[in-house]
């Protein structure tokens, strides 16, 4: 038979799966009334928003980009259900 050496055989990492982050509706309602002011969050002023709410920079961030996909895609509904009812 042939055997293959361990230094051949490729390693396989096993990807983390991320926990899904529940907010609660005290920072939820923190977010909102944050994007509602400004829908872009940089630097010093995202850390301190996740500071200030016990979240990690990153958990903002992904929760600012998820926030402005929805925005969009509210504008889009609002925009076509007008034109629908002016045509």
């Amino acid at each position: 038979g042939f055997l293959l050496s361990k230094c051949c055989l490729p390693i396989l990492k096993a990807k983390a799966k991320r926990v899904r982050t529940t907010f609660s509706s005290e920072q939820l309602a923190r977010l909102e009334q944050e994007f509602a002011r400004q829908q872009y969050l940089v630097g010093a002023q995202r850390g301190l928003l996740a500071s200030t709410l016990h979240l990690t920079e990153e958990q903002v961030k992904v929760w600012f980009q998820n926030r402005r996909i929805k925005w969009r895609k509210q504008s889009l509904e609002q925009q076509q259900a007008k034109l629908a009812r002016m045509g």
